[in-house]
Formats: structure tokens, C-alpha cells, sequence
């Protein structure tokens, strides 16, 4: 049960970038649904506007509305599920162009399904569960009560195991800036240019596809990060549903504190009382 909140957080204004985040790849796969194509390069086609449709329909239900005001439960859900619907995209713009299941652009819609894996292996890798609740900065428990100051979704992440990784990584990070303003800035038109210039010079085959190649190149490395973080989300989310579960067992009911803009916890009594809230529950 929440019994403080300090942030803005709107449960109909969450549902309605949804909509706005979902329709976009929808509606850009929705005429591949249609199209004259092999079955398997229709069936992720399929999957994807389906699940997109029903997460929908889902939110403007009742339930739905009830799911959206639990905002731990509903930000981990659906940034989990954003992460997906970008996947499935990019493994759709891949596989729609295969002819059967043997051509190259198969074997590239396969490897980047073996990227994705091995992103998720990597985060299960570079993970500390200990990390989230008990040692964490944001979040603080007392007894029955959980106070939240940030909903950290990637904060199992950790070097630890590796630490001489750590120095280059911050290095790199530049490059992925550079890179990402690049992709922002136009990016995908010089990929179609270059993939176009390595069709015409029998680097590729004739019959390949430009935008297939282009997908593909692009895919792997952010196939690989979204495994990585979609095991980061739905690991919190699986250890936020465990704690909650030995709290509840533990004393009958939890209570939570939302404090993003960390206010001491003497302040946010003083706030409560003021208000005629009972800290405890």
C-alpha cells in the first residue's frame, strides 16, 4: 500500500505513451501482415501486432488502470515490454525479407536471435542480486515499510566480476555517444547508402536485401544490449515481487514511500502527519 508519494507520476499519462510507443511499430509492421510471404517470415510479424494489440486493450481495461498505479509492477512490466517490441521489430524487418529458410537472410535472423541470447547470458553474467534491496542507496527498508527513492531497473548491473573491464568501457563510451548521434542524425540513410554500394559491388548478392542487411548490422550490437537489460528489468522485478512476499509473510501487509526527490525521512513523517497519513499503514 502506498502511503507517500512525492513525484508526478500519472497512471493515464503512462497509458498514453504506451499507445504513442506501441502504434509507431505497429503501424509500421502492420502491411507486412498482409504480404505475400513465407510463413516463417510472417509468424514474428504476427506475434508482434498481437502482442502489441493485446497489451493495449489490456491497458484500457479496469484491471489494467490497476496494474498502471502500481508503479514499481507497471514501469518494470512495460519497459520490459518496449524493449521487446524493438527486438521483435528489428528481427521482423530481417526475416520478412527471407525467401525460404535456407538463404543468408534466414541465417542473419538467426544470428540475431543468437545475439540476443547471448546479451541475456551477459546480464546474467555482470549481475548482482544483492545489489537491488538489502545494499542498495535507493531503497531503504524498515520492518514493513519500503522506502523508494528510485526505481533503479539496471542497478544489478556490476563489473565485479570483472573489474580491469571497467576503465575501458568509460572509454568506449564516448564512441557509443558519437555512434548514437549518428544513428540519430541519419545514420540509417548512410547504412542503406553503404549497403547499397556493397550490392552493386557484387559484395552482396544481388537478390539480397539492402534494408535486411542494414537491420541486421544494426541489430547485433542492440540485440545484445536489450538482452542485457531486459535481464536487469525483469530480474528487479522478480526480486521487488520476492521482497514484497517476505514482508507481507513477515507482517501481514507492506507499505511504501515514494521519495524521488529524497527528502530525510524525519521530513516525510512530518509531511504525513501534517496530512493526517499513518505511517504505519
Amino acid at each position: 500500500m502506498e502511503i507517500y508519494s512525492d513525484d508526478d507520476y500519472n497512471p493515464k499519462l503512462m497509458r498514453f505513451c504506451m499507445v504513442v510507443i506501441s502504434g509507431i511499430p505497429m503501424l509500421l509492421q502492420l502491411p507486412y501482415v498482409f504480404a505475400d510471404s513465407p510463413y516463417h517470415s510472417l509468424i514474428f510479424c504476427w506475434l508482434s501486432v498481437s502482442l502489441i494489440i493485446f497489451v493495449l486493450i489490456f491497458l484500457y481495461t479496469p484491471p489494467g488502470m490497476t496494474f498502471l498505479k502500481k508503479k514499481v509492477l507497471s514501469r518494470s512490466i512495460l519497459m520490459a515490454y518496449c524493449m521487446i517490441v524493438l527486438v521483435m521489430y528489428i528481427l521482423n524487418m530481417v526475416v520478412l525479407h527471407s525467401k525460404n529458410s535456407f538463404d543468408p537472410i534466414f541465417y542473419m535472423f538467426v544470428l540475431l536471435i543468437v545475439s540476443f541470447i547471448l546479451g541475456i547470458l551477459t546480464g546474467l553474467l555482470f549481475s548482482d542480486r544483492a545489489l537491488l534491496f538489502n545494499n542498495s542507496k535507493y531503497v531503504k527498508i524498515r520492518k514493513n515499510e519500503i522506502e523508494i527513492r528510485k526505481i533503479d531497473l539496471f542497478g544489478i548491473l556490476t563489473l565485479k566480476i570483472m573489474p580491469f573491464l571497467r576503465a575501458p568501457l568509460i572509454k568506449f563510451r564516448n564512441t557509443i555517444y558519437i555512434l548514437g548521434a549518428l544513428i540519430g542524425t541519419g545514420g540509417a540513410g548512410i547504412g542503406l547508402g553503404i549497403a547499397e554500394t556493397l550490392k552493386r559491388s557484387d559484395v552482396l548478392a544481388p537478390d539480397m536485401s539492402v534494408h535486411a542487411v542494414l537491420f541486421f548490422s544494426v541489430g547485433i550490437p542492440l540485440l545484445f544490449v536489450l538482452g542485457i537489460l531486459i535481464y536487469s528489468t525483469m530480474t528487479y522485478l522478480s526480486e521487488w515481487r520476492k521482497l514484497v512476499a517476505s514482508i507481507d509473510k513477515e507482517y501481514g501487509e507492506h507499505t511504501i514511500i515514494y521519495n524521488s526527490k529524497k527528502k530525510s525521512y524525519k521530513k516525510i513523517k512530518e509531511i504525513m502527519a501534517e496530512s493526517g497519513s499513518n505511517a504505519n499503514g
